[in-house]
């Protein structure tokens, strides 16, 4: 039989559908064996179709509640949270679609849709305030938001060189757009094991930049990377990273309109260190919002991280613990 132009196509077509199907068999196999291999550490509880993660240890009152940066899962707070453990419970959570917590992509994932799910999640938890809030970096503006709505129920909160609303310039705002199709396609290739393939295979520079960066942290942190790379090959991370990404002039606008907190005892961490992709104007720019951050409220101060870039929890982490020491202590 004659081989044809019809024949070859259709040939082209069954491979390309063997691959298709090959992929997701990879993906869906290799997500098994990431669940047996890093269970985890805390336990996941039901907020209304989907379980979020959640870990407390440690005895003691206040109860403080921590919030990652965005994209980052709880352990991104490194040694932090078993420090705190031992002068008080602390509670950290992975948001929906990060780290162990399952996806929540029905809704966008804005700062109010972070806390409102952290809030159920504390209730159905029973996890009961006082609360001390500490969020770092868009965690910080999620934990702003939260201390702004449940005033009753926050005596102190700590915000770890957090977001500021005012601090993207149009041009960021018109480069942050343009990231978008980025995470878009990853997405796309988690489904499929492509992007598992090519992060295993150590050609990912995502993940070879964290592990870089990570190499100079505690043996005990350096041990969490295969944790978050696991987490990263997860089919709905990079969906869940568009969705926080596209939302965000939205949820600048929810923190917009938190101007007080009255005389809600805070602290404000800044980074001292310039981190290598800021420019002199950004870096300016920076260290005026994160002044402006101490004005919410008529009870603050600030704190500079002088031998930290913006991963203050991984550089000081004592600077951290110090911040929720001293508000345990006044509480």
């Amino acid at each position: 039989m004659a081989i044809t132009k019809e024949l070859i196509l259709i040939g082209l077509g069954m491979a390309a559908v063997g691959l298709l199907i090959a992929g997701i068999l990879y993906q869906r196999v290799s997500e098994g064996i990431d669940k047996r291999k890093y269970p985890p550490p805390g336990h996941l509880v039901d907020v209304g179709g989907f379980r979020l993660h959640l870990e407390c240890i440690g005895q003691g009152t206040p109860t403080v509640v921590m919030d990652a940066g965005a994209g980052a899962p709880s352990i991104s707070w490194g040694l932090v949270p078993s420090e705190i453990a031992k002068f008080t419970r602390v509670c950290i959570y992975d948001r929906a679609g990060f780290g162990w917590s399952e996806p929540n992509l029905k809704k966008p994932r804005t700062s109010q849709q972070s806390v409102d799910e952290l809030h159920l999640l504390l209730t159905q938890a029973g996890i009961k305030p006082p609360y001390i809030l500490v969020g770092h970096s868009l965690g910080g503006a999620n934990m702003r938001l939260y201390a702004s709505q449940y005033p009753k129920d926050v005596v102190g909160l700590v915000l770890v060189d957090s977001t500021h609303e005012d601090q993207m310039t149009p041009q960021r705002w018109q480069q942050k757009e343009k990231e978008l199709w980025l995470y878009k396609a990853m997405g796309i290739a988690n489904r499929f094991g492509v992007l598992r393939l090519v992060g295993e295979l150590n050609l990912l520079p995502y993940l070879q930049d964290i592990k870089q960066e990570i190499e100079k942290y505690p043996p005990q942190v350096q041990a969490m990377f295969d944790t978050f790379k696991s987490y990263c090959y997860r089919k709905h991370y990079w969906a869940t990273v568009y969705s926080e990404m596209a939302t965000l002039k939205q949820s600048f606008e929810q923190v917009r309109a938190v101007q007080s907190l009255s005389t809600l005892p805070l602290i404000v961490l800044t980074q001292g260190a310039k981190d290598p992709d800021m420019s002199d104007e950004r870096w300016q720019r920076w260290q005026e919002l994160q002044v402006n951050l101490t004005s919410l409220s008529s009870n603050s101060y600030q704190v500079i991280a002088k031998k930290s870039g913006h991963l203050i929890p991984l550089d000081q982490p004592e600077l951290v613990v110090d911040a929720v020491h001293q508000l345990v202590e006044r509480f």
